[in-house]
């Protein structure tokens, strides 16, 4: 059964391996996580995991330079939630004939995606806190399929990060300095709403979204560059005009980022990491669309309060 099971996953995806659902839970336990399954339907009749990776390019688009933004590198193109979705529906025919139940998920989960991969021996957790694989380094999105039978997993050679710190060094934000500090990763904070700090706000350089600093110092993705799938090829929006985003209506963001990940947060997020931009960049001229967007989000206090900071930054130029 194992065979056929790898044999169907050869066919859609980059990487795959298993761990039991006992081993791994075993495993958080000595880290003091109790994780809960509670949102998978009859969790206890499924036996193993399986880990499932799809990678993305490290070739990056050309930056258009100033009064402009660019995603980070694993947000071009189709958000990699919707491919995996796409894969899981592919694989999940195939699991059925053989009269195996699963269950899949991305992101959203009870599951410690790299962790399980840790376990199920695709690689390490590296300083940078990314899964290191041996073949594609840290270029690599990850998904988990429960399955109702056991699969013992297979076992490689561990590699690990040596003595060597240049993510943590490159780090802007220091987040690396202490294993990982959330609150302080330069990507979390384009992602959530919240109120930035003058510190936060002058992290917004070049890149609008995400951040791709600690994968590309890492002499683990030296030489690494997979282009496997052209969902992940870049779409032609990568660049973003920072004052044209302003602008755009919810129902023009959709049209647009609608299948992309940096939307799914929705465009305000995005617009506040642009007023970021505008101010690091002394985009002067943009402060008639900085003054109407404060007026049209006025009761978004953390965007609007961001906002204003950044206008009296502009205007005192």
């Amino acid at each position: 059964m194992k065979e056929e099971i790898s044999n169907i996953l050869k066919k859609h995806v980059d990487l795959f391996g298993f761990i039991s659902i006992d081993e791994y839970l075993k495993t958080r336990s000595t880290y003091g996580k109790e994780d809960s399954f509670s949102r998978i339907p009859n969790f206890s009749k499924y036996k193993t995991i399986i880990v499932l990776g799809l990678s993305y390019p490290s070739k990056t688009v050309e930056y258009k330079g100033k009064s402009y933004g660019v995603l980070s590198r694993y947000s071009y193109n189709t958000d990699y939630h919707l491919v995996f979705k796409k894969v899981f529906e592919t694989i999940e025919k195939a699991f059925d004939k053989l009269k195996i139940k699963s269950h899949f998920s991305v992101d959203v989960s009870d599951i410690y995606e790299k962790q399980a991969a840790t376990l199920a021996n695709l690689g390490c957790i590296g300083k940078n806190q990314l899964l290191i694989n041996n073949k594609y380094g840290t270029y690599l999105n990850l998904a988990t399929i429960l399955v109702d039978i056991d699969i013992t997993k297979n076992i490689e050679v561990a590699d690990d990060c040596g003595d060597c710190t240049l993510c943590i060094d490159a780090c802007p934000s220091s987040a690396l300095d202490n294993g990982f500090d959330r609150e302080l990763c330069i990507s979390d904070i384009s992602q959530e709403k919240n109120i930035l700090s003058e510190t936060e706000i002058s992290y917004f350089k070049e890149v609008i979204y995400g951040c791709d600093i600690c994968q590309q110092v890492c002499p683990k993705n030296t030489g690494i560059d997979f282009h496997l799938h052209e969902e992940y090829e870049p779409a032609g929006f990568e660049n973003i005009n920072l004052i044209s985003l302003l602008d755009l209506t919810n129902k023009e963001f959709k049209e647009i980022y609608g299948k992309n990940a940096s939307s799914w947060t929705g465009p305000l997020v995005l617009k506040r990491n642009a007023v970021c931009m505008i101010g690091n960049q002394k985009l002067v001229s943009a402060i008639p669309e900085i003054k109407r967007s404060i007026d049209k989000y006025k009761n978004v206090s953390w965007y609007n309060e961001t906002a204003t900071k950044i206008l009296k930054m502009l205007e005192s130029e």
